[in-house]
C-alpha cells in the first residue's frame, strides 16, 4: 500500500468569513491595546505575536481540520479450491494404486501447486450436501459425505463470493453429482479447473446373475389404521429368466408374500404391498427377495422405518362456495397422511356439504362446533365465508377451542374479510390477528412478497425462509389494522401484510390475506422438493398451528426425541431428552445407551441444554443432548434413564446406506468435461494438473482507500494554547501590566 496524495479538509463550526473577522478583530484590538501601553517596541511586537497566535489557534481548532489520505491497494483475486468429500471419493472399482482421494490430498498438500497458489488469494470449501468454507483447517479433508450435491455447491459459492474478484475454481471431485442443479448464469461465468483424480481403466466383467433391491417408495409418515402402497424396484445384472419370491415382513412376522418374474433380458420389476399399520409408534418392516444363487445376497434385504401417529391429528376445513384455494388448500393437506382432513363447502341452502376425503364425493355429516366435537380436531380453517355461517354459539365454542390450545386458520378473501364478515361476529374479530380498516378491498395485480425479519426465523416459515426469491402474488387485502399481539411474517413490498400470527390463550392463530397464493402450486417444486412451494407452505403452517403432543406433555416424565428415526449413514443424529427434575437437583443427569447392529453397546454423555426444532419440538423446553453417526446399516436402539434409574425412554433409528450415493461407479468424466468447457476451465490428466495454473487468470485489483484522519482534536494543541497564555501572563507581570 503506498501514498498517492494528501490533503487538509476543513469543516468549520461557524462560518470561515465570522472566523476570519474574529481573528482581524482580536488582532487588531490587541494591536492598540497594546501600543497604549508603556512598552519597549520588543515587548509590544512579543506580546501581541503570542495573543495572535493564540487566536489563530482557536481559529484552527474551530474550522476542524481533517486529513485525507489516498492510498492505493493491490489486491490478489481470489482462487477457491472446492474438495468433494463424498464417500464415493473413497471407492476403487479399477482397483487403482491411488483412490480419488488419494491424489485430492496429493493435489492440496503438493508443495509446487502451493506456491502456484500462493500470488491468489485461496479459499477453500469442502463439497458434500452442502458447501462448507475450511477456515484454518491444515489436516486432510475427512470424505465421509453422505452425498455429492456438486452443482447446487458450486452456485452457493459463486454466490457468497460474487462481491469478489474471483479468478477461477479449483474442483477435487469424481463428478458423481446427486444435486440436479444446473450452474446458474453467475456460475458458468466462473471457469472452473479440474485435475483427473482417475484415469480411464476397463471396468471388470459384471457378475453374471445379481439380483438386488435398487429401491423402495413408502409413506414415512402414516396415520393408524390407514392403507397404503409400498413399491419395491428390484433390478439384476444379468439376462436369463428368473421367478423367485419376494417378502414383507414386521419385525418376525410375515406380512405378505408375492412372486417376481424376469422375462429374459427384462432388466428390473416393480412389486406393490398394502399396508396397513395397527399400532401408533415407530414401525419397522422389512423387505426381502429369494432369488436362490445370487452373486451377491447382501443386497437381498432391506429395512424401512415408518412413523405411525394418533388419527386424532385431524383438520376441519370450512369454506363457503368452491374456489381455486379450496382445490389445492384440500389436495396439500390430503398429502400429508399424519393429518385428517374434513373439508365442508356452504351449498346454496346455507348448510354445509361434506366432501369425502379419500374420493372428494359429496356427502357425510354437516360439521358441529360443539366443544365435543371441536376436540377431535387440531385445527380449524375457515374459509371464504360471512359470519352468518356460524352462530354465536359456535364462535365461542371456536374461541374456547383456541384458547385451549388448538389452531385456527382464517384463509379467506371479499367475503370473510369485507364488511359482513367474520369480523362482524365480536368473538371471531377479537381472535383475528388483523382487523380491515375503512375502505379496504382486495387489490389485484402482481406484487413483490417476501419475508419479514420476524418471518425468516419464525417456525411457521421454515419451509419458506431458504427460498431465495418467493414468487410474486396476484392479490392482497388491504388495508387492515394489525392486532398489537400479531406479528407480520409474510408481506409485501410496500409493507402490507399478507400472513398474520397471534398467540390466543395456549393456541394459535394465523391469518392470510391473499387468495392468490395457490398459483404458487403452480410453479411446480423448488429446489428440488417433491413437494410444490404452496403444499410446503401450508403443510408447515398447519403443523405449526396444530399443538403437538411433545409440547404438551409434562417434561417431569422422561421423553426421547430425536432430529430424525431415518438416518444415511456418516449423518449426524441429535438424541434428545426431554426431562426436568425440578427441586430434585440431586437426581439430575441423563444416561443414552445406543445399541449398534452388531450388538455393541455405546454410552454416550447428555449435557444439559435447551432443546427445540433441532429434534422436532415446536417450543423450546429444558433437557439433555448428545449426537452420534450411525456407521453401518442397520437398527439402532436407543435407551434413555434418569440418573436415580426410576425413569426410561427409548427410540429407534434405522440407517441405511445413502439411496442416491453413487458408490461403485467410475468417474463421471463427461459431467466433470462439460462442466469445465460450459465455464472455459479446463478438464486436465492428472500428470498436467500443474498446467492448468498457465491458463488461470491473473487480475489484481487496485483498490483506491481513503482514509481521513482528525488533525482538530489532538492533546498537544491545548498544551500549545496552555503554554501561550502562561507566557503571555507571565511577561505581562514582569511588565507591571494587569
Amino acid at each position: 500500500m503506498m501514498p498517492r496524495s494528501a490533503t487538509i479538509l476543513f469543516d468549520p463550526i461557524i462560518s470561515p468569513w465570522l472566523v476570519l473577522l474574529v481573528v482581524l478583530g482580536v488582532g487588531y484590538g490587541a494591536w492598540r491595546t497594546y501600543r497604549q501601553c508603556p512598552l519597549n517596541p520588543r515587548q509590544r511586537i512579543g506580546l501581541w505575536l503570542l495573543r495572535v497566535t493564540a487566536i489563530l489557534i482557536l481559529a484552527w481548532l474551530l474550522m476542524l481540520p481533517k486529513r485525507r489520505t489516498v492510498t492505493v491497494e493491490r489486491e490478489d483475486p481470489v482462487l477457491v479450491v472446492a474438495v468433494d468429500i463424498s464417500a464415493s471419493m473413497t471407492d476403487n472399482p479399477g482397483q487403482l494404486k491411488l483412490t480419488r482421494r488419494d491424489r485430492a490430498v496429493d493435489f492440496l498438500q503438493d508443495s509446487k501447486i502451493q506456491r502456484l497458489c500462493s500470488r491468489y488469494r485461496v479459499i477453500r470449501f469442502n463439497l458434500g450436501a452442502e458447501a462448507e468454507e475450511v477456515v484454518g483447517e491444515t489436516e486432510p479433508p475427512v470424505f465421509n459425505a453422505p452425498r455429492s450435491h456438486l452443482g447446487s455447491g458450486i452456485n452457493r459459492i459463486v454466490e457468497r463470493l460474487k462481491a469478489e474478484n474471483l479468478a477461477g475454481i479449483v474442483l477435487l471431485s469424481d463428478g458423481l453429482d446427486q444435486s440436479g442443479e444446473r450452474l446458474t448464469p453467475a456460475s458458468l461465468s466462473v471457469p472452473i479447473y479440474i485435475p483427473e483424480l482417475e484415469p480411464v481403466y476397463e471396468l471388470p466383467p459384471e457378475p453374471e446373475e445379481d439380483w438386488y433391491i435398487a429401491d423402495i417408495a413408502y409413506p414415512k409418515m402414516m396415520v393408524v389404521n390407514w392403507k397404503a402402497n409400498v413399491d419395491v424396484l428390484i433390478r439384476r445384472h444379468g439376462k436369463g429368466a428368473a421367478e423367485f419370491p419376494i417378502h414383507l415382513r414386521q419385525g418376525n412376522n410375515l406380512l405378505r408374500t408375492s412372486m417376481v418374474t424376469f422375462a429374459e433380458g427384462e432388466a428390473f420389476q416393480q412389486v406393490s404391498f398394502s399396508i396397513e399399520p395397527t399400532q401408533v409408534g415407530q414401525t419397522i418392516y422389512q423387505v426381502e427377495i429369494g432369488p436362490g444363487e445370487d452373486a451377491d445376497p447382501s443386497n437381498n434385504k432391506r429395512d424401512f422405518l415408518i412413523d405411525v401417529s394418533d388419527p386424532k391429528n385431524r383438520v376441519l376445513y370450512l369454506e363457503g362456495v368452491p374456489r381455486w384455494e379450496f382445490k389445492f388448500l384440500k389436495r396439500a393437506l390430503l398429502t400429508e397422511k399424519n393429518y385428517q382432513l374434513s373439508a365442508y363447502v356452504r351449498g346454496g341452502d346455507g348448510a354445509f356439504i361434506n366432501f369425502d376425503e379419500m374420493s372428494g364425493r359429496a356427502g357425510g355429516e354437516v360439521p358441529k362446533f360443539t366443544t365435543e366435537s371441536l376436540a377431535e380436531y387440531r385445527v380449524v380453517i375457515l374459509g371464504d365465508m360471512a359470519a352468518s355461517a356460524l352462530t354465536e354459539e359456535d364462535c365461542t365454542n371456536l374461541r374456547d377451542f383456541v384458547d385451549k390450545g388448538g389452531g385456527l386458520l382464517f384463509y379467506g378473501a371479499k367475503t370473510s374479510y369485507g364488511p359482513d364478515g367474520l369480523a362482524k361476529s365480536p368473538v371471531l374479530a377479537e381472535l383475528m390477528p388483523a382487523v380491515s380498516e375503512p375502505g379496504a378491498t382486495m387489490r389485484e395485480g402482481r406484487f413483490t412478497a417476501d419475508l419479514s425479519a420476524k418471518g425468516r426465523t419464525h417456525p411457521a416459515m421454515a419451509e419458506l425462509a431458504s427460498a431465495t426469491q418467493l414468487p410474486p402474488i396476484l392479490s392482497f387485502w388491504s388495508p387492515v389494522k394489525v392486532s398489537e399481539f400479531s406479528s407480520s411474517l409474510l408481506m409485501t413490498a410496500d409493507g402490507s401484510p399478507v400472513l398474520v400470527v397471534r398467540p390466543y390463550g395456549q393456541g394459535r392463530v394465523a391469518m392470510v390475506l391473499s387468495d392468490s397464493l395457490w398459483r404458487w402450486q403452480l410453479g411446480g417444486s423448488a429446489g428440488g422438493s417433491e413437494k410444490s412451494l404452496y403444499s410446503r407452505f401450508v403443510t408447515q403452517l398447519v403443523y405449526w398451528l396444530a399443538p403437538n403432543e411433545k409440547d404438551l406433555e409434562n417434561t417431569a416424565l422422561l421423553q426421547a426425541v430425536i432430529s430424525h428415526s431415518q438416518a444415511e449413514l456418516r449423518e449426524k443424529v441429535t438424541v434428545g431428552a426431554v426431562y426436568d427434575p425440578g427441586e430434585n437437583q440431586d437426581q439430575a443427569g441423563v444416561t443414552c445407551k445406543i445399541t449398534t447392529p452388531d450388538g455393541k453397546v455405546l454410552v454416550f454423555p447428555m449435557m444439559a441444554s435447551t432443546l427445540g426444532t433441532d429434534v422436532g419440538l415446536t417450543k423450546s423446553v429444558n433437557g439433555y443432548k448428545c449426537f452420534f453417526t450411525p456407521q453401518e446399516p442397520g437398527q439402532y436402539q436407543i435407551a434413555l434413564s434418569t440418573a436415580d434409574g426410576t425413569q426410561e425412554a427409548s427410540a429407534t433409528v434405522l440407517a441405511e446406506k445413502p439411496e442416491n450415493e453413487r458408490t461403485g461407479e467410475p468417474l463421471n468424466r463427461k459431467y466433470l468435461g462439460e462442466l469445465a468447457e460450459d465455464t472455459g476451465g479446463l478438464f486436465v490428466e492428472w500428470p498436467k494438473r500443474r498446467e492448468i495454473f498457465d491458463t488461470m487468470p491473473y487480475q489484481p485489483q487496485e483498490v483506491t482507500l481513503a482514509p481521513e484522519y482528525p488533525i482538530w482534536n489532538k492533546w498537544w494543541w491545548l498544551v500549545i494554547l496552555l503554554a501561550l497564555f502562561c507566557a503571555e501572563w507571565w511577561w505581562r507581570r514582569r511588565s507591571d501590566l494587569v
